[in-house]
């Protein structure tokens, strides 16, 4: 039973840290490494979840001509 509370805690805790800390655009998109805007981008707008960055962010995935616009 103890060792059954101890693995449970454990995984607690690796999934509440890789929660805290993502490479993914929003936590859930895509790692900023596959994004076309690059690093730049997703250090400044990859954790705003607001409904224009959004937008952005799907709209470059499309058209990475966008990137300069979009994410100055």
């Amino acid at each position: 039973m103890k060792r059954l509370l101890f693995a449970a805690a454990l995984a607690s805790l690796a999934v509440s840290a890789h929660a805290g800390s993502s490479d993914n655009w929003f936590y859930d998109g895509v790692p900023w490494y596959q994004h076309p805007c690059g690093i730049n981008a997703f250090a400044k707008y990859g954790h705003d979840d607001s409904p224009e960055v959004r937008r952005a962010y799907y709209t470059t995935l499309r058209d990475p001509s966008q990137c300069s616009k979009l994410f100055p």
